[in-house]
């Protein structure tokens, strides 16, 4: 069990709190309870799908890429009476300018999360870097929450580790569990798909981890 002191430990999320669960608009209140009392959110792509499309419904992109990727899971904790409406244009940008009148406050939230968090050793990002750069911060901000390839498969010269999710573990070593690589750490479990929900705790220099199993 991980015994987090919230005045001892610093706690750092990589992001994606929204989509593909059931009570989405609770967990974005409870992540803003968490950062009022330090603790560091970090940027995912799911959070910036949910961006792209209440802030521009009017790109049908926008609205494809969220829907086709969980985003009614967290509509409809958003929206009353989701499932009474039919989908089309008029009723994205109705929903849309909805959760900007009635929830801005959770939009400007997600809005505010940055890209990265950068220690003495580490780096802690959503999916990770472009380590083709000389300088990794020139990463752009879509890759920070997107890239795979171009992350997975080429080792960094960096002196820091990079802790990532976004691609899960289970693509990787055949298991949920945390995958610890050439100064990279993966603790995406694929909770989303059936997988787990993993914690990486860093205490001077050494690693243990924890995982909470889906709940089917």
């Amino acid at each position: 069990m991980v015994k987090y002191k919230s005045a001892e430990d610093q706690l750092i999320l990589l992001g994606d709190y929204i989509d593909r669960g059931k009570d989405n608009k609770k967990v974005i209140e409870f992540i803003q309870e968490l950062v009022r009392y330090g603790v560091i959110a970090l940027r995912g792509n799911h959070d910036q799908l949910f961006l792209d499309y209440v802030k521009r419904p009017h790109i049908y992109t926008n609205v494809y890429n969220y829907l086709q990727n969980g985003g009614h899971t967290t509509l409809k904790n958003y929206i009353k009476d989701f499932d009474t409406y039919v989908w089309c244009d008029e009723s994205y940008q109705q929903w849309a300018k909805e959760i900007m009148l009635q929830y801005g406050d959770d939009v400007e939230f997600l809005d505010s999360l940055p890209y990265y968090h950068e220690t003495e050793d580490y780096i802690f990002v959503h999916a990770g870097i472009n380590t083709h750069l000389k300088d990794w911060k020139n990463t752009t901000n879509e890759e920070f929450i997107w890239i795979r390839g171009r992350f997975l498969n080429y080792d960094h010269g960096l002196d820091k580790t990079v802790v990532h999710g976004h691609s899960p573990t289970i693509n990787i070593h055949n298991s949920y569990d945390i995958y610890f690589g050439n100064k990279k750490i993966n603790i995406d479990g694929a909770c989303a798909y059936g997988g787990q929900l993993n914690c990486l705790e860093i205490k001077d220099g050494e690693y243990r981890q924890y995982h909470v199993k889906k709940n089917n």
